[in-house]
């Protein structure tokens, strides 16, 4: 059934909008706490769903290529009448949902858990939700992790909306920004603990890493005064410090790197090739406690960034033959998106001496940054 309209639906829908529209909504920390929010519920699918007057959209998803749906196959639609975890644990024996779509056309929605995202006025613009092909219950931890997971969602709407309207005080939002990421940082670590699987466990690193890079991508901003604009030899050089603490002592960490900076999307995307490349270096390079380095070479040029390498001399194409793993999945793809986010172009290969990657811009974008 359609959900009842919201009782201050037009305020509702301009406080939605106050954000962006959708395509201007988006972010690596969404797809990280989508992720986050699937593998803690342990749920197929999760969403970032924002209502509109006729259609929901996603902001960020894990475990469905839809972008968005019509509110008849909205459960999110309800979510936002609600105060608190909706939790509808067979759809088919709900009101609200036993005639919705989704549980009939193949897609075999059976179980929802959705908490809603409520702006500083008070007025509900989406929900973060989980989905499941089976009748269910969430346990107490999880029903408060996704509590707590939709307020980070709405923590880091404000932030771009305050960035985009040029209202941010800096020094609120350092300590609102290091309270989030520290509060996510030691749930990931505490989920970690509890990880049943060698890929659970991975999978858990690699989100853990990227709220590192995170981290240090807000304190190189909040450290200068150009806005949006980093140093990206000061950021990579604190992405490396935290990954050498977690390396082996046979192994060291290099950065070489042209002086330059560059806007924080694509300090963020960069940070991120490079944790995946190092950690997937300290995981298969050296066995044995072999000596070893893995380097980061960073170019720059008048019109910014232009190349990155990062190498190993571990085993290369010696090392004993491994079945991947669903994190090894998860860090090529994170790879390979952060990479297009940017418009880089980007290479990967193992040789006889080690491990390559390499990064480059594409020429097109250098014309665009010249013209600009």
């Amino acid at each position: 059934m359609f959900a009842s309209t919201h009782p201050d639906e037009a305020r509702r829908l301009a406080t939605l909008r106050s954000y962006g529209l959708s395509g201007t909504i988006e972010g690596a920390e969404f797809d990280d706490i989508v992720n986050l929010v699937s593998q803690i519920c342990e749920a197929p699918v999760s969403l970032m769903s924002l209502v509109e007057v006729d259609r929901q959209w996603f902001a960020a998803s894990c475990g469905t290529g839809l972008s968005e749906t019509t509110l008849d196959k909205s459960v999110c639609a309800h979510t936002i009448l609600d105060d608190g975890v909706l939790e509808i644990e067979d759809t088919l024996l709900d009101p609200r949902t036993a005639d919705n779509p989704l549980c009939h056309d193949g897609t075999g929605m059976r179980f929802y858990a959705g908490v809603p995202l409520v702006a500083p006025n008070g007025l509900p613009i989406g929900a973060l939700c989980v989905l499941d092909t089976k009748p269910r219950k969430l346990t107490q931890l999880q029903r408060e992790t996704l509590r707590v997971l939709g307020g980070q969602v709405m923590a880091q709407l404000e932030l771009q909306r305050n960035v985009a309207l040029g209202e941010v005080l800096r020094s609120e939002m350092d300590h609102r920004v290091k309270n989030s990421l520290t509060m996510v940082g030691s749930l990931v670590r505490m989920y970690r603990r509890t990880a049943q699987t060698p890929e659970a466990e991975a999978a858990f690193d690699a989100v853990e890493r990227r709220l590192s890079a995170i981290a240090s991508l807000h304190r190189e901003l909040h450290s200068t005064s150009q806005e949006e604009r980093v140093s990206l030899k000061s950021f990579l050089g604190r992405v490396l410090a935290y990954l050498q603490v977690e390396a082996p002592a046979h192994v060291s960490l290099i950065l070489e790197a042209d002086e330059g900076s560059v806007d924080s999307t694509q300090a963020s995307a960069i940070g991120a090739i490079v944790s995946e490349f190092v950690a997937n270096a300290l995981k298969y390079a050296f066995p044995n406690n072999e000596d070893g380095e893995v380097k980061v070479i960073i170019k720059m040029d008048a019109d910014g960034f232009l190349e990155m390498l990062c190498t190993d001399n571990g085993v290369g194409l010696n090392q004993p033959k491994i079945e991947s793993t669903s994190a090894d999945a998860l860090g090529a793809k994170l790879i390979a998106a952060s990479a297009e986010q940017i418009k880089v172009d980007f290479e990967t290969n193992l040789t006889s001496d080690g491990c390559y990657l390499k990064l480059s811009r594409r020429p097109e974008t250098a014309e665009v940054t010249a013209a600009v």
